[in-house]
């Protein structure tokens, strides 16, 4: 039997297959420990792994819960914008119909304006449309909200589509209008009167003066005129305080003649004294 060397340079007497043997299970349970080492090490590493997935999907539903509702405010917005800007479109047309400066107050603010010695012959309004390029406004989409990016996209492109495909809503109506004024006045200070306070009017806007000649009436010297202006497109009667002037204005050139009153008279206004000691009902008996 052959003797074998022990690693501390001693003879050992065991067998050699003993020994082999012995060597070998010794490898095979370092083998076993770091085996278990490195699947213990993958195992927590997939735990922490898993759980830091968890910890960002979570999160990330989260974040989709939030988008969602966010969304969801932000179409509700989208909607309330529409219907604030088709009740716009129906207010501007409706204003554009209705009648800002009614003429009885225009023709109040001409005829207070004139000068004692001044009267109008004619008077005409002009009307005409303003074209208008049509404004393009789209209204959102009235679909649920979107729940994630991909619908948000999916959502912004139909609206696109949907705003290259609707029509144009239509735009109010505008008009310009034109007064064209003609009469007689008594000098040329009188039309330059009329014509500067015409120009102070709050409604109206590019007065001209066309032209002032001389003329005829009734053996009367006179100025004949043409005025020219448009209403303010801007102008509203309501932002203005009119003018009251009393007009019991003679006929422009002459001068008032005083004429007698007949007492009888119901259309002529009575004096204080001629109703002094007066009794209703009374009638007045005539004198020897």
């Amino acid at each position: 039997m052959s003797s074998n060397r022990t690693p501390g340079g001693g003879q050992s007497f065991l067998p050699e297959d003993y020994l082999q043997k012995k060597a070998e299970r010794r490898a095979i349970g370092i083998s076993l420990f770091l085996f278990l080492v490195v699947v213990i090490g993958i195992v927590g590493a997939f735990f922490v792994t898993y759980r830091q997935w968890m910890t960002v999907k979570s999160t990330q539903e989260q974040v989709n819960k939030d988008f969602a509702a966010e969304t969801k405010k932000i179409e509700q917005l989208k909607q309330l914008e529409a219907q604030r800007d088709e009740l716009k479109e129906k207010a501007d047309i409706t204003l554009a119909l209705v009648e800002r400066v009614p003429r009885s107050i225009l023709l109040a603010e001409l005829i207070n304006r004139m000068p004692e010695q001044l009267t109008l012959t004619e008077m005409e309004i002009k009307s005409k449309r303003v074209q208008q390029q049509a404004a393009t406004a789209a209204k959102p989409s009235t679909l649920a909200g979107p729940r994630t990016l991909a619908d948000v996209k999916a959502a912004q492109k139909n609206q696109s589509q949907a705003k290259a495909a609707a029509p144009p809503p239509p735009s109010p109506p505008r008009f310009e209008f034109k007064i064209e004024l003609s009469g007689l006045a008594g000098s040329d200070d009188d039309v330059a009167d009329y014509y500067q306070r015409l120009v102070q009017c709050p409604l109206l806007d590019r007065v001209d003066m066309i032209y002032s000649s001389d003329t005829k009436m009734d053996d009367v010297q006179m100025r004949k005129f043409k005025i020219e202006a448009t209403i303010k497109t801007s102008a509203d009667a309501r932002a203005i305080e009119p003018l009251h002037v009393p007009r019991l204005n003679p006929k422009p050139g002459v001068a008032g003649k005083a004429t007698p009153r007949d007492p009888m008279d119901p259309t002529v206004p009575r004096d204080e004294h001629d109703t002094e000691g007066a009794e209703v009902g009374s009638v007045p008996t005539s004198k020897e």
